[in-house]
Order: C-alpha cells, then structure tokens, then sequence
C-alpha cells in the first residue's frame, strides 16, 4: 500500500461503503497503515540509537584527538628543546675545536722557535747558559709549557669527546622523538578519518531519521482520514440498521393491525351469518408464512473451525427466503443451496475464516465466490453486482464479499452454498 492514500481513493472507498457496508476494505487498509507505522516507529528507534552510539564514539574520537594533539605538543616542544640543546652543544664543541686548533698552533710555533734555537735540550741548556740558576729556570719554565700545553690538548680533547657523546645522545633523542612523532602524525590522521566517517554515519542517520518521520506524519495523516472515513461509513450503517429495523417494526405492525381487522371482519361477518341465518363463511386462509434471514454473518464466530459452527452459523445477508435447500426452481431444477432476496448493493458477507479459492463470473449464476473453510468443508455464493475479494485472499468471518446483485436468471439477490467434500448440505440446518 501507498504510504499517501489519496483523496480521491478514500472518495471511492467511501461510495463503495454506501453501497455496502460495513467498510472492510478501508478497514484493512487502516489495519495496514498502523502496521506501518509500527515498523517504521521501530525503525526509527533503532536508527536513533544506532546515531546516539555514532555520536558517542565521534565523542571519543574528539577525546583521543586531544589527547594525541597534546602529546604531538609535548613531542614538539622536546624535539624544539633537544634541537637547541644539540645547537648548543654543537657551537660548545665548535668553540672546543677552534681552542684545540688554536693551542696546536702554539705548541706548534713553540716547537719552532725551539727548532730555530738549536733544538736545544735540557742538558744543552744547563751547559751552554753561563749563569746556572738562569739555566735552571729556563728548564723549569720550558718544562712547565710543555707539560701546560700537552695538559690543556688533552681536557679539550675529553671535552669534545664528552661533547661528541653528548651529541650522539641528543641526536638518537631526535630520532627517537621523530618516530614518536611520526606514529602520533599517523594515529592522528586515522583518528581524523574515523571521526570523519563517524560524522558522516551521522548525517546519513540524520536524513534517514527526518524522511522517516515525514513518512510516519504522512502515515498518522492517513490513519486519521482512514479513522474519520471508517467512523462516517460506521454512523452511516448504524443510521440505516436503525431505518431498517423502523421499517421492520412498521411492517410488523401493519401486519398485527390488518390481521386484527381481519378477525373482527370476520367475527362479524359470523355474526351477521348467525342473525340471518345464512351459512357461515369459509375460514380464511392464512397467508403463506414468509421466512426470513436476520441474522447476518460477523466476527464473533472467527477463529473457530468450521466444523465447530454447525447449528450456530450466521448467514451472509439479511432478507427473506426466496429458495430453500432442495426446493423446486421455475425452470424445473431445484435449489442445491438456498436463495435469499435482498436489495442489490447490499454488502454480502463472509460467514467463517477461510480462504478465497475463486472469485469470477460462473456461468449460470454470474459473478461468483468460493471460499474454502478448511476440513473439507466450502461455501459458495453468487450474484454479485460487485466483489472486493480476489483469488488467494484470506478473510475473517463477517468479512464483506461485495455488494449483492442478481443471478444470471434475472432473480435479484444472493444464491448461497454449503458444501462438504463437495457434497451440498442444507445451510439452514447449520444456521441458528
């Protein structure tokens, strides 16, 4: 069924229901709409939970950015404060090698102006110098360059090789901080990327969310003009099984009152035959009793198994008996069901659950309907101006058929069948 029924379906389903009511067929499509919906009310309460537990983990996904935005901060401002460190060192080591150059240097014109001297050693100093105390503070003095020069080269040399190792440190930090900061980079980017899909989870929730909930409005706005159709249609029979039930009580009336002025015309005719002595007139006779059907087929007896209904059965129209079960036909043929007159567009109904089996014109009888009840057991009715049920339908007993018509022969009303394993059976020895 259309989610949006439209204003002229619900026109039409209503002129049918004035030709035959009750209306089961927007009955049904009430039933249909409310099972929808259900399902999409469902539907949308799964969806919103599903987009509450998205946006909880968008949520930890914001959460985890944070905190990887703060560590990738901290990683920075490491590797910001290893790099000055390792500068630092680097320029401490610069300094370091330019001292050691420079200290070279010295020793090394040192070296040269004692060259020049001769290569003089301590003990051509001691002999060659006339004054032996000077000789011996020249020796001491040397001596004590030398060892100074040799001493400040060997502390620069420790110095540049506690640098160096420093250094090498340093820079195992900055790779070690990069890696860290590398991995952080790509969890980052991941995070970002299940954030994005999150977000994107979301909106599609979102969408889906909103065009459910138009098509549930549009849905509860069905179900309220189907309600409103369903309760005009409802009024609309309950006014005309009070006209009938009026009409009913006129005719019965009238009839008690011309059958009272029938005793009294015959009481006086009696006694007027008595004072002239005249013979008394015949009795007369009393007209032929008409049957009829009052009872008509509805829900309270669905659910039970045909079988179980025999002697409570209801019939599927209300009207008078215009053929019973093996009675003789005009034509010379006799009745394998019974024939009830009734107006045509009076709905028919469905006397027990079953199933519609056929549902076409028949030859002889016009359009009719089969309705298999289950256990052998089926029912059969023809004349039908209309049906509303087709092959494969299931109905509820009380359901409506469609509205009443007359047979192929021309007789105006609705032919009934009951049969079992194929055999015709009396329907009025099952009605109640």
């Amino acid at each position: 069924m259309k989610a949006r029924l439209t204003l002229s379906l619900l026109g039409a389903l209503y002129g049918v229901a004035q030709a035959a009511p009750p209306a089961a067929a927007p009955q049904q499509d009430l039933n249909t709409v409310r099972k929808e919906i259900s399902s999409l009310q469902q539907d949308i309460a799964r969806k919103e939970a599903e987009r509450q537990q998205t946006a909880g983990e968008i949520a930890k996904s914001e959460q985890a950015l944070q905190a990887t935005h703060q560590v990738l901060n901290e990683l920075e401002k490491k590797q910001d404060a290893s790099s000055s460190q390792l500068d630092t060192l680097q320029a401490e080591m610069q300094t370091i090698r330019i001292k050691v150059a420079e200290t070279r240097q010295r020793v090394s014109r040192l070296l040269a102006a004692e060259y020049k001297r001769g290569q003089q050693d301590a003990m051509a100093i001691m002999f060659n110098t006339q004054d032996p105390n000077q000789s011996a503070r020249d020796l001491t003095y040397y001596t004590h360059i030398h060892r100074a020069q040799q001493s400040l080269i060997q502390t620069l040399r420790d110095q540049e090789v506690q640098l160096q190792a420093m250094s090498e440190r340093i820079e195992d930090e900055l790779v070690r901080l990069g890696r860290l900061s590398s991995a952080k980079v790509q969890e980052k980017r991941q995070l970002q990327q299940a954030r994005n899909q999150h977000s994107q989870q979301v909106s599609q929730l979102d969408s889906a969310i909103r065009n459910q909930q138009q098509k549930l409005q549009q849905l509860k706005e069905d179900e309220r003009e189907l309600s409103a159709l369903i309760a005009r249609i409802n009024a609309d029979i309950r006014r005309r099984q009070l006209a009938a039930a009026a009409k009913a009580a006129q005719a019965k009336k009238a009839r008690e009152q011309a059958t009272r002025l029938a005793a009294e015309k015959r009481r006086q005719q009696v006694a007027d035959a008595k004072k002239q002595g005249k013979p008394l007139p015949a009795e007369p006779k009393a007209p032929a009793r008409v049957e009829t059907v009052d009872e008509v087929a509805d829900a309270s007896l669905s659910g039970n198994a045909f079988r179980s209904l025999q002697g409570r059965l209801k019939l599927p129209v209300a009207g008078e008996i215009g053929g019973r079960f093996g009675a003789r036909r005009g034509e010379g043929t006799s009745w394998k069901g019974m024939f009830i007159k009734v107006a045509p567009g009076s709905p028919v109904r469905v006397v027990a659950d079953g199933t519609v089996v056929y549902a076409d014109w028949l030859r002889g009888f016009g359009n009719a309907m089969i309705i298999d009840h289950g256990g052998n057991y089926m029912t059969v009715y023809t004349g039908f101006a209309t049906m509303v049920r087709g092959n494969g339908a299931t109905v509820r007993g009380g359901d409506v058929l469609g509205a009443s018509g007359s047979l192929e022969s021309g007789e105006t009303g609705l032919y009934f069948e009951l049969r079992y394993m194929g055999r015709p059976i009396n329907p009025q020895s099952w009605a109640r």
